[in-house]
């Protein structure tokens, strides 16, 4: 560590004693589905995933919430979550902590039943709970279990952690949080037994006790044993912080435990959900609070969790002596090299998560696995090696300096490819700087300042207010052409569209000037129609947006979702679903219903909100004229931010 005085971060970096093993440095990333299992089993991929962030030089990794019961009692058939139900998961447990450790950093597990944080199973298995009470996300009513089903998971739970220790890893992280089935059993919200597992704190805890006490015996005394925790619920009617650090206290003896890594909060709630797991418009570090009231009562490393992206903030919350450890997961998925970085004095090459949720949650519920917005190597590592350079460079023309453009300038360059990046704005970022304007999304410049510095740094001349024609592309002669010039500003085909109060959402992020009433019809279904909707209302705007999904901001998700929906609410935004605007004329717009009847709806000014048109004319014109041509991003369809950058570092590594 030479030279850690001289960088500033001596508590991030410095070791840490947990049970009966040091960890290297404070940084940690928890538990997080990633969907790379194969069979319910430790696969290539991820392994891959994290032995890259512990050659990043992070101290602690904990591998995902693995279930610990099967069907008819926990999770059913095995798939790209990991499954610890028998000792077929051994092997894999062994080889990955043979590539962790070989790196340098430790590694646990989190095992944990889900209770009925989970859905129906597709032969009609329900969730299982304490009571018959079901989350608000699914409303799938819970089996409520039986004595003897109780006395099986326990069981469960200690012989997943006896396969853990002997499949070579460091220690177990139980789940008694976001109310996973532990967790569910603790709190007078979700138990309403009145059997011995309910009504007293005594009953309620019991679970809690009888898991902790038989895991505890399995591993024996000399195994790292924790707990992932949810020190209060944050719903009305749940357990609170002053309840939080008297079970702790409790749980603390009955399991002899070596660490308590501290959340808050449930899944059962949307609103509790997006609290603990903060996204772009939470505000920074706001479950530190939960893990100092908790350390001040403990004698035991204490882990802090929540919304921590930067490694200042990291320094800042150790040096407070508000915990031991911090956890930031989603900061290595964008950066598995942070640690690394910081002992290099590189931090203007960490990528700073802007917890933008786009690649990372939204894209495991809408794919299946995880990746980073501006990291598509993250959950690649096996497919994608690092970066190194080519034995024959080519001449290589970009056209378009927009994410697309700059992530294959970025790492063609890096690749020693003669690299020329040719914009007609007078600035970088294409869409992507012009909807940084809007609430909440000003960390998305953060993507766009950080491809730009890491494009130029890697040898990319970067020519702007200069557009290419066809010949001057065909007169420089590059060995390859890529085309990035994104999508045009469009609105949708719809009579009375081209009046003049009407507007585009692009028009109005530049600063256009609006009447007081607005109807926004919204053709993107995520974050543009939310988004202009909040600004103009902040404006003092009357709004109204219309959209034919089935609620206004469906493919947004959830968790961005429904603290967006509650501030538009606050705002007094009306939101009207499936509807769709079939006609503007002066004054307002005709909006059709989807059994087919209209109405009217007054307003002094419409905005359209749409992806635009993809454009491509350059790319067509050089089709057949030019060795090498790629177009990406939205010129070939528009899309996302995620399919930009993905597309313009594949295109680059194929060079």
């Amino acid at each position: 560590m030479d030279g850690t005085s001289d960088i500033g971060f001596q508590h991030l970096l410095s070791p840490l004693d947990i049970g009966g093993i040091t960890v290297r440095n404070r940084a940690l990333s928890t538990a997080h589905r990633t969907g790379y299992a194969a069979g319910g089993k430790v696969s290539d991929r991820l392994i891959a995933y994290h032995r890259a962030r512990a050659r990043g030089g992070i101290g602690l990794i904990i591998i995902e919430a693995t279930g610990v019961t099967g069907a008819p009692i926990g999770a059913g058939t095995p798939g790209a979550f990991l499954s610890n139900i028998d000792d077929s998961i051994i092997p894999g447990y062994q080889r990955l902590a043979e590539a962790v450790h070989g790196e340098g950093a430790r590694v646990f597990t989190m095992l944990s039943h889900s209770g009925c944080n989970t859905v129906m199973g597709a032969d009609g298995q329900p969730p299982l709970g304490p009571s018959p009470i079901p989350m608000d996300r699914t409303r799938d009513i819970p089996h409520e279990l039986e004595i003897d089903e109780i006395e099986v998971i326990v069981q469960s739970f200690a012989a997943a952690a006896r396969r853990c220790r002997e499949g070579g890893l460091d220690g177990v992280e139980l789940s008694f949080a976001h109310g996973n089935l532990v967790q569910e059993f603790i709190s007078p919200k979700s138990n309403k037994r009145t059997d011995d597992y309910g009504g007293s704190e005594e009953n309620r805890l019991r679970l809690a006790r009888e898991v902790l006490e038989a895991t505890r015996a399995a591993v024996g005394p000399d195994f790292n044993l924790g707990i992932r925790y949810s020190a209060t619920e944050i719903i009305p009617g749940g357990y609170n912080l002053e309840d939080g650090v008297r079970y702790a206290t409790k749980m603390l003896k009955w399991g002899k435990l070596d660490f308590l890594n501290i959340s808050a909060g449930t899944n059962s709630s949307m609103m509790s959900r997006s609290i603990h797991f903060p996204t772009i418009s939470s505000p920074q570090m706001p479950l530190v609070p939960y893990a100092r009231a908790i350390k001040d009562a403990v004698d035991v490393p204490v882990f802090c969790i929540g919304k921590i992206a930067d490694p200042s903030e990291a320094e800042a919350v150790l040096k407070a002596g508000h915990a031991d450890m911090v956890g930031m997961t989603r900061a290595h998925i964008a950066e598995p090299a942070i640690i690394r970085k910081i002992m290099e004095d590189r931090l203007d090459d960490i990528r700073t998560c802007i917890h933008g949720n786009e690649a990372c949650f939204h894209r495991q519920v809408r794919v299946g696995n995880i990746s980073c917005v501006y990291n598509p190597r993250s959950g690649r590592e096996d497919q994608w090696e690092p970066l190194t350079p080519v034995s024959d460079y080519k001449s290589v023309l970009i056209i378009g300096g927009g994410p697309a453009g700059l992530e294959a300038a970025r790492v063609a360059a890096k690749r020693g490819h003669d690299v020329e990046l040719h914009e007609r704005a007078d600035e970088l970022g294409g869409q992507v700087r012009l909807f940084s304007r809007a609430p909440f999304r000003q960390n998305y410049l953060q993507v766009v300042t950080w491809l730009e510095q890491q494009a130029r740094r890697s040898g990319a001349l970067v020519r702007l207010e200069s557009e290419l024609t066809a010949e001057k592309v065909l007169a420089q002669a590059p060995d390859v052409v890529i085309v990035a010039t994104g999508a045009v500003d469009a609105k949708p085909d719809v009579p009375g569209s081209d009046l003049p109060d009407v507007f585009t959402a692009r028009q109005v992020l530049a600063g256009a000037e609006l009447g007081k009433r607005i109807v926004i019809g919204d053709w993107d279904g995520r974050h543009m129609g939310l988004s202009v909707a909040e600004a103009l209302a902040q404006r003092g705007h009357t709004v109204e947006i219309v959209s034919s999904t089935f609620f206004v901001g469906m493919d947004v998700d959830l968790l961005t979702w429904r603290p967006t929906y509650d501030r538009l609410l606050k705002h007094g935004v009306k939101m009207s679903p499936l509807e769709e605007i079939t006609e503007i004329h002066q004054g307002g717009v005709t909006a059709r219903r989807t059994d087919g009847d209209t109405r009217e709806i007054e307003a002094d000014s419409i905005v359209l909100c749409s992806k635009g048109r993809a454009e491509r004319n350059i790319y067509r014109a050089l089709k057949g004229q030019v060795g090498e041509l790629h177009a990406i991003g939205d010129c070939w369809a528009p899309r996302q931010l995620e399919q930009a950058i993905f597309e313009g570092s594949r295109v680059a590594r194929q060079l």
